[in-house]
């Protein structure tokens, strides 16, 4: 009896045990539901926070790319200057333009200089192109055989051979280091490809530099931060025995072998000995020759048998002339200006037939894969445009008329009943310019040969190395 109390105690006291410990269990998987409730709200609400994180990331890349593209099209005063007639598709570029582009991307030039008595010049041009595409089959490179190939040959002047490739690829191909040494020498002993030149003519060049000197142009090259041989070489555009006693500055022809490269001075400019010079592109001209002074081939080509001189018209050259003051143009048989002179009526058609059939001579850059670089130069600005009428004045005062107001006394107020009467006043239209006939030019103002534009054109070189046209205005 005693023992079946004490189960009965011992069954109460675990089933109170066993209840509390039932609490505990509930309590603690409880408190777990709330965690994990709470740990799920945190996630959805981290989740919230790196999709919120994702969309400021994509707007701080939009509104970066932005501000980048804004600092890519910020340009400065010059930079608007010059690209403001940039077109905006090169649909609109003269189609000739495009295909000399396409063509001379496509060439290489072979200078031939023959050993072993190799007569490669003599050979017809059929010749040439199986010769050459067996020279580019022995090459090493099998991968590019199937893609490089001669298509076009043709003979120049001064003992080379002008090649045209299937593609603008290939000719690169070849144009690279060792590979274009590799197909000379196949091709023809002792030949050599010869780089295609960008000349720009650098005014006011100081004397201290030397165009002859390497050094010199690599320091150029340094301080420009341009690639190393760049600047293939330099020469003054005046003899040295014509400067004038104390010159100091004059001008320069640099070539480079790359149209980037140039375009990029032409643009921002070049320092050379702590100057800054602002270069522009070499246009071509018409060819004159130095020996009968006709347009249209150079002296070695001359059919003459006696010198003309450039200068007074006499047979005798130029260089050796001691008609001093005396002047014959022997092209428009004027005795006013000399042969050489740029102000030759004959002279300034053929530079405008020129221009008409090479368009390239109307754009201030070489035409390159830029958009910028095909922009061209506007022939002329009209009137209108160069002085609105908004801005008209229907008379000015003279040199002379101010002169004679000074000594007056300032207490005459301008008014032209004020001025002596033995000034003249001439009529002077709403532009600034004087009636014809009315009065010659004044003391102090500007030489009407100095009005007149001259454009940035420079001298041609004929096969000799003189220069065909003398610019009397280059120092």
């Amino acid at each position: 009896m005693q023992e079946s109390c004490d189960t009965k105690a011992v069954k109460s006291d675990l089933g109170k045990f066993s209840e509390g410990l039932n609490g505990q269990l509930n309590g603690i998987t409880s408190t777990l539901k709330a965690t994990l409730e709470s740990s799920e709200k945190a996630q959805k609400a981290l989740e919230g926070l790196k999709s919120d994180s994702n969309a400021i990331l994509n707007k701080i890349g939009s509104v970066t790319s932005a501000a980048d593209k804004i600092a890519d099209a910020t340009q400065s005063y010059q930079d608007v200057l010059v690209t403001r007639q940039v077109p905006t598709h090169k649909n609109s570029v003269d189609p000739k333009v495009l295909g000399d582009m396409e063509r001379k991307a496509k060439q290489i030039l072979v200078d031939i200089y023959d050993e072993e008595g190799i007569n490669t010049l003599e050979k017809s041009l059929t010749e040439l192109i199986t010769n050459a595409n067996e020279a580019l089959d022995k090459m090493v490179e099998a991968a590019k055989l199937s893609l490089v190939k001669i298509e076009t040959a043709y003979k120049t002047k001064k003992n080379a051979i002008l090649f045209t490739l299937n593609s603008k690829e290939a000719a690169n191909w070849v144009r690279e280091p060792g590979n274009k040494e590799t197909f000379a020498d196949a091709f023809s002993k002792g030949s050599h490809i010869r780089d295609r030149l960008y000349n720009i003519v650098a005014p006011r060049v100081p004397l201290t530099f030397e165009p002859e000197n390497d050094t010199h142009l690599r320091e150029i090259e340094e301080a420009n931060g341009l690639p190393p041989h760049a600047m293939r070489k330099a020469r003054w555009i005046k003899p040295a025995e014509c400067r004038r006693s104390g010159q100091t500055h004059t001008f320069a022809i640099l070539s480079f072998s790359s149209a980037d490269t140039a375009n990029k001075l032409i643009r921002d400019g070049i320092g050379i000995c702590s100057s800054l010079i602002r270069p522009t592109k070499q246009k071509q001209e018409p060819v004159q020759c130095m020996k009968c002074r006709q347009w249209g081939h150079f002296a070695n080509r001359c059919l003459e048998n006696g010198n003309t001189c450039g200068t007074c018209g006499e047979s005798h050259r130029t260089s050796v002339c001691a008609n001093n003051g005396k002047f014959y143009c022997v092209s428009c048989g004027d005795n006013s200006h000399a042969s050489w002179d740029r102000a030759c009526p004959e002279f300034i058609r053929h530079c405008v037939n020129l221009d008409d059939r090479n368009p390239v001579n109307g754009m201030p850059f070489y035409p390159a894969e830029q958009d910028w670089t095909l922009s061209s130069r506007p022939s002329r600005v009209p009137l209108e445009e160069r002085f609105p009428a908004a801005y008209a004045v229907n008379s000015l005062p003279t040199s002379n008329l101010r002169n004679a107001q000074h000594r007056k006394g300032p207490n005459h107020g301008g008014s032209p009943q004020h001025y002596p009467n033995n000034i003249h006043i001439p009529e002077i239209n709403r532009y600034g310019a004087r009636e014809e006939g009315q009065c010659p030019e004044e003391e102090g103002e500007i030489p009407k040969w100095m009005r007149e534009p001259i454009g940035p054109r420079l001298n041609m070189t004929n096969t000799d190395g003189d220069v065909t046209q003398q610019n009397p205005l280059w120092i």
